[in-house]
């Protein structure tokens, strides 16, 4: 007992030393990092990566974006002038060419495909910007997928396609992930609500409940698209008239994109005498859809809002709309790619990016001037 009350003594004469609001130096070499991130964890240090040979960007602002290289994930913080390889540790697989999907500058994932096991793969996701890395394998590994938020997601995943045919699964998780449930599948013999027929584009949900799969169809007059309004387990045509003087084209048909307000993009391929592209609007969620004034150009685009929309071949004139397609303006490019243009990616209708086979440029000025990257 006696023992006991020496050693509170001693505690007490110490803590009482301690002078409130004092620094307790660490050794640097067992220091946390200065940096922490939303959630209050340090910012862990990346190698920087200049000038790395990139095969898919996707832009958040100005500044933030991500992007994929050989045997790399890297994150931008300058606007692509350099990035950080936050690629896991343990990676299964090259990501150059995975699908991937990124909610912010924190939270993103990527799916690897099993060559060996094409109904297996696993799936990565990070929510501190790539410091850390989780994965799980999951019972799909070639899909298109998205997320509503940085738990609710879904995927549409092939099961093989042929003579313009597609069977599709279609899987939601909950919990970021970390579990899928397959809520509709084609399986030989039934009958199903999304058709065999047709090649599946992507798929994309506006809520938990409603969701839309996109696709194509060798058939004149026809837009293929379907819709669920129960979690993906049933779906439904949903009609889309062709544009006045389009009606017998042939189409391809893209998942929706979402915005703010209700308002939804829904891009359309016309394939015709005077192929293009059409950017179907709609004001109330999808529930209606509206023809723009289709553009016939056909080429790379970027939706970077409901009402801006930037289109591209490549040519020496590029296209732009600020009001959803309604109009569309064009001017000269200063610069036009020798190479493979493989993805424009645009954050407002002046600032975007282009992704050639080699290199990355940048414009702040609709694509009137580009600057190369990483030089």
């Amino acid at each position: 007992m006696k023992k006991s009350a020496l050693l509170l003594s001693l505690l007490i004469l110490t803590l009482a030393c301690i002078v409130p609001g004092t620094a307790i130096e660490t050794p640097a070499s067992e220091a946390a990092p200065a940096n922490t991130n939303s959630l209050g964890t340090p910012i862990p240090s990346f190698k920087i990566i200049t000038n790395p040979t990139l095969t898919h960007t996707e832009m958040l602002d100005s500044l933030n974006g991500w992007a994929q290289a050989d045997d790399m994930i890297l994150r931008t913080e300058d606007g692509g002038e350099s990035w950080l390889n936050v690629t896991p540790p343990d990676i299964l697989s090259d990501p150059a060419y995975a699908k991937s999907f990124f909610l912010d500058e924190t939270i993103g994932w990527f799916l690897l495909e099993d060559i060996d096991k094409p109904n297996a793969g696993e799936i990565y996701r990070t929510i501190d910007g790539g410091g850390t890395w989780l994965w799980r394998a999951i019972p799909f590994g070639r899909a298109d997928f998205g997320f509503l938020d940085s738990e609710n997601g879904y995927a549409l995943s092939s099961m093989g396609a042929a003579a313009g045919s597609m069977g599709v699964s279609v899987w939601t998780t909950v919990n970021g992930g970390g579990d899928f449930n397959r809520v509709f599948f084609h399986e030989p013999g039934f009958e199903y609500t999304m058709p065999f027929g047709g090649i599946k584009n992507g798929i994309s949900f506006r809520d938990p409940l409603n969701g839309w799969v996109g696709g194509t169809i060798p058939m004149d007059g026809v837009i293929w698209l379907y819709r669920s309004v129960d979690g993906g387990l049933s779906w439904a045509e949903q009609k889309v008239d062709l544009p006045a003087g389009y009606e017998n084209y042939q189409t391809s048909t893209f998942a929706p994109r979402f915005f703010d307000g209700d308002l939804v993009t829904l891009p359309v391929q016309l394939f015709g005498e005077n192929s293009g592209l059409v950017f179907y609007q709609s004001q109330n969620a999808g529930e209606t859809w509206t023809s723009t004034l289709p553009l016939e150009v056909r080429g790379r685009y970027a939706i970077a809002s409901a009402n801006e929309i930037v289109v591209w071949d490549g040519s020496d004139t590029i296209y732009t709309t600020s009001d959803g397609g309604e109009t569309w303006s064009f001017h000269a490019s200063d610069w036009q790619p020798l190479d493979l243009l493989r993805e424009l990616d645009f954050v407002s209708v002046n600032e975007g990016w282009a992704l050639t086979e080699y290199d990355l440029y940048r414009t702040q000025d609709g694509g009137k001037t580009w600057e190369k990257l990483g030089e």
